[in-house]
């Protein structure tokens, strides 16, 4: 039977996340075959398309089908070695694992690829001999991958081999030794690669003492890659750690936040890294013990002019835990002024969550809203109008108008809109005369 593609198939092919969202609203066949007899979420997952995957799986396209070639998406995703994609499917349904048209599992087919080689097994299945190509590329917007191409060919792969292998033991129960998923993170170049962030995953989702104390044993190692996912491992096991901080420690002593919290207030005064001091900054923050603002402050001031973006980011993020000690006031002034758009984003939280309606803060928020990035005009606009400054109120028609949920900076406006209109209600309530309001 001969199949046609649907304009939600040339969409997916397109990497259109945008156009299959439209055409979703107008209710289409999700499991329409193409003319190669795959759906659009066989076509999404094989080319690694993490924004259209995530789009049709939200509208509830199946995960389990299997195609022509007896592969799910599942399986189509591990061979495009999309790290973000696999984890997406992973998290949505419970795979039945099975298997592909050369009877591997998608563990097997992803310990296949890592031990072979993305080059490798590409050049194996292609025949092509010409140079390689390696780029860079989002896998989602937080993480990056590589994608590899021969030259004079159509082929391409992502590299996200060995971070879907980590997920897929983690997810077959398998506990990998820490020094592997270490080996496996240092061998990926840069610090946001998908093989580094799926190593740390599957370390804190452990939740044991014995890892945690693993990662801290990294504190003192020369080389600040390591030193940086030692401390990655360790802030994400007390970020998630499930102590009930109301009552009795039940992991011993002291729980997870606590001896992170020591760990890392000893280690951020003298950590040369900025990728690693940065780590050690919002981890701080992220475990801080109740009443801790003021020890917060302490160690977060004298990193508030440092050289590194990361480092200033770090700092004006764990502000917004501590908005309300005296001291933080100039450096906040100071980050509403800085030359990263991230900074000053996270300044705007801070401003907002101290309350402080200072003529002098209010002002300091005003150039932003002409900012060239469109998010930090919106979390301007969001601070202006939670401090009540009716010059937030005046933009945030026009600066919110035709702005969708997908957008940057949505849930900024979406948020001062809400506290506009309890404002509102709340002084009508208040002068209409008795027994006139509901």
């Amino acid at each position: 039977m001969t199949h046609g593609d649907t304009d939600l198939i040339t969409a997916a092919r397109a990497d259109d996340a945008a156009r299959v969202r439209a055409l979703l609203q107008e209710g289409p066949d999700l499991e329409a075959l193409g003319t190669d007899g795959l759906t659009a979420l066989d076509i999404a997952a094989a080319r690694g398309a993490y924004p259209v995957v995530d789009v049709l799986r939200s509208h509830g396209a199946r995960l389990d089908r299997q195609g022509p070639d007896g592969r799910t998406p599942l399986l189509r995703a591990v061979d495009a070695g999309a790290y973000a994609v696999v984890s997406l499917l992973l998290s949505s349904s419970v795979p039945t694992w099975p298997t592909g048209p050369d009877g591997r599992t998608a563990l097997e087919l992803a310990r296949h690829w890592h031990e072979t080689g993305a080059e490798n097994e590409l050049r194996r299945r292609t025949g092509a001999t010409g140079p390689a190509e390696l780029s860079r590329v989002p896998d989602d917007e937080y993480s990056f991958t590589g994608l590899l191409r021969l030259a004079g060919t159509d082929a391409r792969v992502r590299t996200g081999h060995t971070a879907i292998l980590c997920a897929l033991e983690a997810a077959h129960g398998i506990r990998t030794p820490f020094a592997e998923l270490l080996a496996r993170a240092e061998a990926e170049a840069g610090l946001d690669g998908v093989t580094r962030w799926a190593s740390v995953y599957a370390l804190y989702r452990r939740a044991d003492r014995e890892t945690w104390q693993e990662a801290a044993a990294l504190r003192g190692h020369p080389l600040s890659s390591v030193r940086h996912f030692g401390a990655e491992v360790a802030r994400c096991m007390a970020l998630f750690d499930e102590c009930d901080e109301a009552g009795p420690c039940v992991d011993g002593p002291a729980c997870l936040r606590e001896l992170t919290w020591d760990l890392f207030l000893a280690r951020a005064a003298g950590e040369p890294s900025p990728d690693v001091l940065a780590v050690l900054l919002v981890g701080l923050s992220d475990c801080r013990p109740a009443g801790s603002g003021a020890a917060v402050a302490d160690a977060l001031l004298p990193h508030a002019r440092h050289p590194s973006a990361a480092v200033r980011r770090a700092v004006a993020g764990a502000f917004i835990g501590c908005a309300g000690e005296e001291r933080v006031r100039p450096a906040l002034l100071d980050f509403l002024r800085d030359a990263d758009a991230v900074v000053r984003g996270q300044a705007c939280r801070a401003v907002a969550e101290r309350g402080d309606r200072s003529a002098d803060l209010r002002k300091a928020l005003l150039p932003l809203l002409s900012d060239p990035s469109v998010e930090l005009q919106a979390e301007a606009v969001r601070a202006l109008v939670l401090l009540d400054d009716p010059r937030g109120e005046e933009v945030l028609d026009w600066v919110s108008s035709g702005y969708q949920e997908d957008w940057p900076g949505y849930w900024s406006l979406d948020e001062a809109h809400r506290h506009l209109r309890r404002r509102r209600e709340a002084a009508s309530a208040a002068a209409a005369p008795d027994g006139a309001a509901d």
